[in-house]
Parts: C-alpha cells; sequence; structure tokens
C-alpha cells in the first residue's frame, strides 16, 4: 500500500485458548478428588413456550469467569463448580436474559432447565434521527429509548457469544488480501497475497486511540485498528459513543436494523463513527460500518488523508455463531493540486480481505472442524467496477 495510506488493521480473532465444551454431561460421579468441595450443573436452555432447545445460547457463572455454550440440542453442562450458592446469567441473541441463583452440591450433578422469551423489538414506528453530535455518550436510557437501548443490548449479545466462540473454541483462518487504488469509475489492484491467520490476544479498546503506531517486521507502521466485535460492547467504548436509531435496510430477503454510532466530542484524537447493522430475524450482526473520526487529528505523514471508511462482514457457521467473512477499506484523499482527478492505479489506496477458510482446534458442536468460503477471483492489475465494491461510496 502507498506510504501516504494509512493501513487498516482488522483483528479476526481475539481470545486465548480455552477448554472445548463436552456435548453431553456423562455422569454424575465427578471423581474423588473433586468430590469434597465441587459439583456440576446441567440442563437444556429452550424457547418458551414452545419449548425447542436453543443452540449455543451462553451459560455462565460471572462470580468465577465460566462461561460455556449449550450444545447444538440446547444442552448444557457446567463441570467442576465450587459448591456453594453463584448467580446464573444465560443469554441468547435474540431473546432476554435471565439470571439465577443456583445452589451446586458437592460431589452430585444437579439439573436446571431454562426458558428464554425473544426480545420484543418494536421499531416499525420508530422515526430516523441522525447524531450530528456526541456531547452525553453512553449508552441511552432504557425508559426514554427502549428500542435504541434494546439494540444496544442485542449487540452485546453477539459480542458475548463471540467471546464465548473465541475462548472455548479457538481457531485459525487463512485470509485472501488485495491492495489497490480507486479512481472515478475502476478500482485496480496492484497486489494480491494471502495469509493464515492464527487467534490472537485480546487488546482493549482505548478511547481516541483507534490509531497507533506498532513494529511489523521490524519497521514502525501507524495502522487504523478497527475494534472488533467484543470491543464495540465494551464499557469504555460504550461509554465513549451515542446511539440512535438509523433505520432499516433490505438486503435480499432479510431486512437489517441499522444502530448508527458517534464517537464523543470530547475525544479530541481519531476513533471511529459508523453504524451496526442487525438482522431483523435472528437478531445477529451482519455488518459493520465505520469510518474514522477526527481526521484532522492524524499524525502530519497522513496530512493528505481526509477520510478512512471500512466496512466488515459476517457470515454465519451455525445458528448463533458467526464470524468475519470480508473486510473493504478505503483511504480517502485530498483532491490533487489543480483538481485533478486521481487514476484508478495511484488513486484512494483500498484494501480488501476475505477469509476463505477456517480451522478449529475442536469445534463447536454441530460444527465442522473446517470450513471454506468462496475465493475471490482478484489478480494482479485487474480492474474492478468501483460499483461493485461495498466501501467506493466518497463519505465527503
Amino acid at each position: 500500500m502507498p506510504s501516504r495510506a494509512l493501513a487498516v488493521i482488522v483483528a479476526l480473532l481475539i481470545g486465548a485458548p480455552g477448554l472445548p465444551l463436552p456435548e453431553r454431561l456423562h455422569t454424575s460421579n465427578l471423581g474423588a478428588q473433586s468430590q469434597a468441595t465441587r459439583g456440576a450443573l446441567s440442563g437444556v436452555v429452550r424457547s418458551g413456550p414452545a419449548r425447542v432447545g436453543l443452540p449455543y445460547a451462553v451459560v455462565s457463572i460471572p462470580s468465577l469467569g465460566i462461561e460455556r455454550f449449550s450444545g447444538a440440542d440446547g444442552v448444557y453442562q457446567l463441570l467442576n463448580v465450587p459448591a456453594g450458592e453463584h448467580e446464573l446469567l444465560v443469554r441468547r441473541i435474540g431473546f432476554v436474559p435471565r439470571r439465577f441463583t443456583v445452589r451446586i452440591e458437592a460431589g452430585r450433578s444437579s439439573t436446571l432447565d431454562i426458558d428464554l422469551d425473544q426480545v420484543p423489538v418494536r421499531l416499525a414506528g420508530m422515526t430516523v434521527t441522525p447524531v450530528q453530535a456526541c456531547r452525553n455518550p453512553g449508552v441511552p436510557d432504557s425508559l426514554r429509548s427502549p428500542e435504541v437501548w434494546q439494540l444496544v443490548a442485542t449487540l452485546r449479545e453477539n459480542a458475548a457469544a463471540y467471546r464465548v466462540l473465541v475462548t472455548n473454541y479457538p481457531f485459525a483462518y487463512v485470509q485472501a488480501r488485495a491492495f489497490g487504488g480507486i479512481g472515478d469509475t475502476v478500482a485496480v489492484l496492484q497486489s494480491i497475497d494471502s495469509l493464515a491467520v492464527p487467534g490472537t490476544a485480546e487488546v482493549a479498546y482505548r478511547p481516541g486511540r483507534i490509531v497507533t503506531t506498532v513494529t511489523v517486521n521490524g519497521r514502525r507502521e501507524t495502522i487504523m485498528r478497527i475494534p472488533t466485535i467484543v470491543e464495540l460492547a465494551d464499557r469504555q467504548f460504550l461509554a465513549n459513543h451515542c446511539f440512535s436509531y438509523g433505520g432499516t435496510e433490505v438486503v435480499g430477503d432479510a431486512t437489517w436494523y441499522r444502530l448508527d454510532m458517534r464517537a464523543a466530542d470530547r475525544l479530541r484524537s481519531p476513533d471511529v463513527h459508523g453504524a451496526v447493522y442487525l438482522d431483523s430475524a435472528t437478531s445477529q450482526l451482519r455488518r459493520l460500518d465505520l469510518e474514522l473520526s477526527r481526521p484532522d487529528r492524524l499524525p502530519t505523514q497522513f496530512r493528505g488523508v481526509r477520510a478512512v471508511r471500512a466496512i466488515t462482514t459476517f457470515v454465519q457457521i451455525a445458528p448463533g455463531l458467526g464470524i468475519i467473512d470480508g473486510l473493504c477499506a478505503v483511504n480517502w484523499l485530498k483532491p490533487p493540486r489543480g483538481g485533478a482527478a486521481l487514476r484508478a492505479d495511484v488513486g484512494h489506496p483500498l484494501e480488501l480481505q476475505q477469509s476463505v477458510a477456517y480451522q478449529f482446534k475442536v469445534p463447536p458442536p454441530d460444527v465442522a472442524l473446517v470450513g471454506t468460503r468462496p475465493t475471490p477471483g482478484w489478480g494482479r492489475g485487474q480492474a474492478v467496477r468501483r460499483s461493485s465494491l461495498s466501501c467506493a461510496d466518497d463519505p465527503a
């Protein structure tokens, strides 16, 4: 990518390796070593009132740091839990979370079946209210703006599911990448490569620190690091952004709700504005459309950049489980002197990423160990219609 471009990095994988969730609780005998102090809890998470098993619900004991998925049939199992009373939190994308106080008995396995109610999101009569400024950031009040509050809550449920996925079922993927430039009508791809990417440790969101300098292959580079799904639901991120309802978008036969986000005015260094798109039928995250805030505060070597836009898309690998599918990002440059048009081969720097395969160490229940995605037909020197790129709308 040209030196005048700000590299856009998306952390596709976060979390550290954890222990896989067994599909069934094979026995209520916990073993001699743990009988004295530990027990187990199992059951089925169901959709009420139909009482159909809900796959990939998150069942957790927050005080102990225990988080597990229910299986593909809704069955969950928490093993080796310290005896005593604990708060149990059960969550599923698209459903109202529930909390329980459970008593774990030493040397015994208890059973608790749980019914969850679907979230009643009602947005048909809502008014679209674009956020022009963000003077009072934070999650909207649940009484004054219940629908927007619910969309933020749905985003947080997506983050919780993703965190459990990468923590308990670490995986790696193969990523195809293309770099080029966008002109007035076409984009020209200048270089193509691929990269095997392992899981990486989570990096916490820091307000106004989206643009940072890192060392890559011994060289210092300045990058824009796109927040991950988990970071979008981080308390610091929520406390430093305003949220509003942005309407709906019809994509194929699906309708997506749009949740607009704007960085707090008090942040004087670059952060992100943008929109989150949530599927109205499944409540799953489908797309992130982010722009760099305060481009005027970029380091001096990027004074020619007037905007940065990055669109991340997601694909569902199982009901309630989504991973990142691809990225389209553009550095929008200030016009050349004299008003000349930018040639496509040296135009606005473009970066494309596409996940073409993934592999789990141990897969979640009913998920294949290895999965593949369509390989993009990119070629060096290839001209691509600008209109075919999701991120090619100039934000100016």
